[in-house]
């Protein structure tokens, strides 16, 4: 059995934890509420803060729909605590400002931070939406003007993220026809086994050109090899360090996560390209590939950030990468960072949404030119 207690999950139970008494301090203060109320209010924050720690231990002892229900639970209570806890200091700077005492304003407050509970559990349910987006590229070959590209990353596959998240992208595939389908990292969740019919449905999933990967950080957490052998046994073209010519005059290259992989993947994979042809680089982290952008032209797909998955995270982490979400532009490449397919952790998403970005080239005739 693996120890669930790592320093990390200790870190998520302390803070949720802090985050619920700090609710129930809310509800007390705001409310008026004495003895029993009081009481009642601690005695909700404590075994909600015991829920997610009780889930991890749970779940690394038990397999089945009970271990994997209450590891869903523990999750949904990680997230809502931290929604919760924003919005009720948000509700408090707002009540000082304006003098509001009454229990009115302060239920008002309770009941916003429901609704915005709701909507997370909404949103982070949703279907991811197709982006679809028009991407210029010098060099490309005319013949290739339109060649198009769906972005499958971050899906986080595993006991709390089945496997009809991936059977409805793979209706998407079939009703947009890519060219070529990409996996650009996080694919499972750490060392959890992949849901049942998963590599059925890999090997069902229909481009011309056919369908390529990367590792992603949680891919990696089993040392890639578990991950890279069950992408190929799919059909996926695994690309640790490589580049091959999918279609003629176009190339397409990947690297292990940057961060957790190989950290001078991109500088030893620069040297091995034919920079008079424009390159689809996959790189799961979206930093540390400055000498491929260095030269040449293409494009460069991204994830990992989740574009913060929860509001405010997105406000907090865009600071910490030089591309967050959205679409950039670096020399010669444009660079995509996907917010996701799926979810890590808290099955929520708040102000953010999981999306299959499809990108299309075209042709131009100059890093500056037109079409």
């Amino acid at each position: 059995m693996r120890n669930p207690f790592s320093v990390f999950g200790m870190g998520l139970s302390l803070f949720c934890l802090a985050f619920n008494l700090y609710a129930a301090w809310w509800v007390v203060r705001r409310l008026a509420l004495r003895h029993w109320g009081r009481f009642l209010a601690v005695e909700a924050a404590l075994l909600l803060s015991a829920l997610y720690p009780a889930a991890r231990g749970f779940f690394s002892g038990f397999a089945g729909p009970l271990a994997d229900a209450s590891l869903w639970l523990g999750f949904f209570v990680l997230g809502a605590s931290f929604i919760v806890f924003w919005w009720l200091a948000l509700c408090d700077l707002l009540l000082w400002a304006l003098r509001a005492r009454g229990r009115g304003a302060a239920l008002a407050c309770l009941a916003g931070a429901a609704g915005l509970v709701g909507l997370a559990a909404w949103q982070g349910h949703k279907p991811p939406e197709v982006v679809r987006l028009e991407i210029p590229v010098a060099g490309l070959p005319r013949a290739l003007d339109g060649f198009s590209v769906l972005q499958v990353s971050d899906l986080h596959l595993g006991r709390m993220s089945g496997h009809g998240r991936i059977a409805h992208i793979a209706g998407v595939a079939e009703g947009v026809s890519p060219d070529l389908i990409v996996f650009t990292g996080d694919f499972s969740e750490r060392r959890e086994r992949m849901p049942d019919g998963t590599c059925e449905t890999l090997r069902s999933l229909k481009a011309r050109y056919g369908r390529a990967a990367v590792l992603g950080n949680h891919d990696l957490f089993t040392g890639g090899g578990p991950a890279a052998e069950f992408f190929t046994a799919c059909g996926v073209k695994m690309l640790r360090g490589e580049v091959y010519e999918p279609a003629r005059g176009l190339l397409v290259a990947g690297v292990d996560d940057l961060r957790r992989g190989d950290r001078d993947g991109a500088a030893r994979l620069a040297p091995l390209l034919d920079r008079a042809k424009p390159l689809i680089l996959l790189s799961h982290q979206p930093e540390g590939f400055d000498a491929i952008t260095a030269a040449g032209a293409g494009l460069v797909l991204s994830g990992h950030t989740h574009n913060g998955q929860i509001f405010p995270f997105n406000l907090l982490e865009f600071r910490l990468f030089k591309y967050f979400y959205g679409l950039y532009r670096e020399r010669g490449f444009h660079i995509y960072v996907t917010s996701g397919a799926g979810t890590w952790g808290p099955p929520l998403r708040l102000f953010t949404r999981s999306e299959l970005p499809l990108l299309t080239l075209r042709y131009v005739d100059s890093p500056g030119g037109k079409r």
